[in-house]
């Protein structure tokens, strides 16, 4: 079973996104899984060192999904990943375009309403974060030109998957359902979408993992880890293992037991 938490971050759950905040984050070279806006504190921004060596250091970034990188020093840090498929989502891993940058409105967050300590500390409550997300997604449309609309068999995809709660299904079981071909269909994602098929699979697996301990805390059950990423949709404890370490540099019992969850998801 899941014991006290065993990071210090805490994770906001919405629909279509998840917000990690940190007050002393510090990771290993690990490889995004969904396109982010990456806040660090204003007056100091935190340094992300990049795969190649070279720096990057704003405070607020752009982070495309499968860009690696890592921060080697120590600081308060929130990592707000969008669901690849969203709307939103997709208009930033276009212009991530696979690498880390300056986001141009350093002034993102606390314009909205929301300091990078209380997020990390937990005392921002799910409405409140729920609207802070709300508006700053729609400020990051509008700087994109709008939101990005997707060729609506991968909308239809995404629905598959979600409603599933497995993340399991094979390309050829969806192509068949969206009336392609497989080879079609991987095509297709990576034209549109910016990233492979497997990998958005990987965001849905890990999503569903954050729900399913969000809700086992909320209802005051314990569940372990074994449970939680099974219900996500990953093969084995090994499979859920690389993952999250790949991703996160964190260890299942790690991402399934911060702080505290906060689920957003009636308010944004």
């Amino acid at each position: 079973m899941l014991g006290s938490h065993a990071i210090p971050g805490v994770v906001y759950l919405g629909h279509d996104w998840l917000l990690y905040a940190d007050p002393d984050l510090r990771f290993n070279l690990s490889q995004n899984v969904a396109p982010a806006l990456v806040f660090g504190p204003p007056l100091r921004p935190a340094t992300l060192t990049l795969r190649n060596g070279s720096e990057v250091c704003a405070p607020v970034l752009l982070h495309a999904s499968g860009a690696w990188s890592c921060m080697t020093g120590r600081s308060a840090m929130a990592f707000l990943y969008v669901d690849p498929l969203s709307d939103v989502g997709v208009s930033l891993q276009q212009r991530a375009q696979d690498s880390v940058a300056p986001w141009p409105d350093a002034d993102l967050m606390h314009r909205n309403g929301v300091d990078l300590e209380d997020l990390c500390g937990g005392a921002v409550h799910a409405a409140q974060a729920g609207r802070w997300v709300a508006g700053v997604l729609a400020e990051v449309a509008d700087l994109c030109g709008g939101s990005t609309r997707m060729d609506p068999r991968l909308a239809g995809l995404r629905e598959r998957l979600h409603q599933r709660g497995e993340g399991r299904a094979s390309p050829a079981t969806m192509a068949r359902e969206l009336g392609l071909s497989a080879e079609h269909v991987r095509k297709l994602f990576r034209q549109q979408v910016g990233m492979t098929l497997s990998s958005y699979q990987s965001w849905v697996r890990l999503y569903l993992v954050a729900v399913g301990a969000c809700e086992a805390q909320q209802r005051g059950q314990p569940h372990s880890a074994t449970e939680l990423v099974s219900a996500g949709g990953f093969y084995d404890a090994s499979h859920a293992s690389r993952a999250i370490r790949r991703y996160f540099d964190l260890l299942p019992t790690e991402m399934l037991a911060p702080r505290a969850f906060v689920d957003c998801r009636q308010a944004g």
